[in-house]
């Protein structure tokens, strides 16, 4: 709020005047300690991630609504460094999945050595390159990604969970800062508006395979800046999953009134 300049010194009756008029114009909301969860919070709790859905399309309009709460997401510098593609055509999804099997397929063959014979020349090889792409690729390298590239690759997990509808988030890689980030923030927005619409969502980091095909890309209109960050499948959940994956309690220095403390 604009304040008039005034010819006499501010005194401690003009503070409070201002400060009361800054409540005024910004009300505060009181949350007492223990309050039960509000709306946003509920949501953000009863989140799942779904990976079995029903054959049912998810309506156009709904869609949109999830589109237009990431497109509201916030973004370093207000850059907005995405794209949307919505796919709801079974065959072009088929088609997605097939591409990123066979990605994995070799992937696994290349860099799964526990498949090869032990004491064997091949297993010796393919360990060795293993390592190598360890160092290249750590966070792929992960031991939750690679049992899930083998789960692929053998037919027992499917990249796209059969979902009516999987939304594309393309970045482009000249935002400000870290624009990662900001696709992350973007479609947090809409897996939690898809959640508040009871829908079901997943995140598909193996989306980003389809990078590496130049008719997936070309299909898509992925071109440079742009590439294919991340994906999520939207679809009526299958059941009612409300079992909760356990969350690690971490360690959090809190500094407050020239203290420190740890609290969890």
């Amino acid at each position: 709020m604009f304040i008039e300049p005034s010819d006499r010194a501010v005194g401690s009756q003009d503070a409070e005047e201002i400060e009361s008029e800054a409540g005024r114009a910004s009300k505060i909301t009181a949350v007492p300690e223990g309050a039960e969860w509000n709306s946003v919070e509920s949501t953000i709790l009863q989140r799942r991630s779904i990976r079995k859905y029903k054959k049912a399309q998810v309506p156009a309009h709904v869609i949109r609504r999830m589109l237009e709460m990431g497109r509201y997401a916030p973004s370093q510098g207000n850059c907005q460094p995405w794209k949307f593609v919505v796919v709801r055509d079974a065959e072009l999804i088929q088609g997605m999945e097939d591409f990123c099997v066979a990605e994995c397929k070799k992937l696994s063959r290349g860099i799964d050595y526990t498949i090869q014979p032990p004491g064997s020349l091949m297993r010796s090889v393919t360990r060795a390159k293993a390592k190598l792409f360890n160092r290249l690729q750590p966070n792929m390298m992960n031991p939750v990604p690679i049992t899930a590239i083998t789960a692929i690759a053998q037919g027992r997990f499917a990249v796209f969970h059969r979902a009516p509808t999987v939304i594309l988030l393309l970045m482009d890689k000249r935002g400000i800062g870290v624009p990662a980030i900001d696709i992350g923030i973007c479609g947090t927005n809409m897996v939690l508006a898809a959640q508040s619409l009871g829908l079901g969502t997943c995140w598909i980091g193996f989306s980003k395979f389809l990078n590496q095909s130049p008719k997936w890309c070309e299909k898509f209109g992925v071109e440079e800046p742009y590439e294919i960050s991340e994906a999520i499948t939207v679809g009526y959940t299958v059941g009612n999953p409300t079992h909760m994956i356990a969350r690690e309690t971490h360690e959090i220095a809190w500094f407050e009134g020239g203290k420190k403390q740890v609290l969890y």
